[in-house]
C-alpha cells in the first residue's frame, strides 16, 4: 500500500509538472503578434494557493525521498521474504524425504511380514498335506482291522457255546482271543483318527488366516508403494 501510494505521488507530481511545463511553454511563445490574445483582468492577483519556489522544490524532494526510503523499504521486504520463501522451500523438502523415508521403511516392514507369514503358509500346507496323508493311512488301517475282527470275534462268540468239558481253554481260544484284543488297539486308532482329524481342522482354519493376513499385507503393498509413492514421486517443490 504504501508503495502505491508513493507512486500515486510521483506520478501526481510528475503529470502536474509535465502541465506547468505545458503552460510556461505556451507562455514562452506567446508574442505581441499572437492571434486571439487577449486580456486578463485577474492575472495580477495571488491567489492563496500559490507556494514559494523554496516549497516547489521541497514538495518534488519530499516525494522523492519518501519513494527511494519505501523503495528501500520495499528490497529489504522482499529480500526477507525470498529468505523466508527459500527457507519454506528447504523445509518442504526435507519434509518430503522425510516421509519418503518413512514410506520405504513401511514398505520394507510390510515385506518383510508378508514374507513370514507366506513362509509360515508353506510351513501349514506342508503340514496340511502330511496330516492328510495320515488321516487316509489311519482310515485304511482301521478298514483292513474291520473284517478280521469281525471274524474272530464272531469265532470267539460261537466257541464260548461248547458243552461242558468242552469248553476248553485251548491254544485256539487264546489265539481267537489275543486277536479280539485287537479291538482295543482299533479303538485306539479311531481316537487318533479323531484327533488328527481336528489337527487337520485347525490347519485349515489357520491356513485360512494367513491366506487373508497375506491379502490384507499385499492390500497395504499396493496402497503404500504403487498408490502413494508414485503419486508423491510426481511432486516437484520449485524455488520460489
Amino acid at each position: 500500500r504504501l508503495n502505491r501510494s508513493g507512486k500515486y505521488n510521483l506520478e501526481t507530481d510528475l503529470k502536474d509538472k509535465f502541465t506547468a511545463l505545458m503552460i510556461d511553454d505556451y507562455c514562452a511563445s506567446l508574442t505581441n503578434n499572437t492571434p486571439d490574445i487577449r486580456y486578463a483582468d485577474n492575472a495580477v492577483k495571488i491567489e492563496g494557493n500559490f507556494v514559494s519556489p523554496e516549497d516547489w522544490i521541497d514538495f518534488s524532494n519530499v516525494n522523492v525521498e519518501k519513494a527511494d526510503k519505501q523503495i528501500n523499504n520495499s528490497l529489504a521486504l522482499r529480500a526477507l521474504i525470498d529468505g523466508i520463501l527459500s527457507q519454506t522451500t528447504n523445509d518442504m523438502r526435507k519434509q518430503r524425504e522425510t516421509v519418503n523415508v518413512a514410506f520405504r521403511n513401511r514398505v520394507k516392514e510390510v515385506k518383510d511380514a508378508k514374507h513370514k507369514l507366506e513362509t509360515l503358509l508353506a510351513m501349514v500346507m506342508d503340514e496340511t498335506a502330511s496330516q492328510e496323508k495320515n488321516i487316509a493311512a489311519l482310515k485304511k488301517a482301521i478298514a483292513d482291522k474291520e473284517g478280521p475282527v469281525k471274524v474272530a470275534q464272531a469265532r470267539l462268540e460261537a466257541r464260548n457255546h461248547r458243552p461242558n468239558a468242552e469248553l476248553c481253554y485251548d491254544a485256539v481260544q487264546y489265539r481267537l482271543i489275543s486277536e479280539v484284543q485287537e479291538i482295543t488297539k482299533n479303538t485306539q486308532r479311531q481316537d487318533t483318527l479323531a484327533q488328527a482329524e481336528t489337527a487337520l481342522k485347525g490347519l485349515s482354519r489357520r491356513q485360512l488366516s494367513l491366506e487373508e493376513e497375506i491379502q490384507v499385507k499385499e492390500n497395504t503393498l499396493y496402497i503404500d508403494e504403487v498408490l502413494c509413492m508414485q503419486m508423491r514421486e510426481s511432486v516437484y517443490i520449485n524455488n520460489f
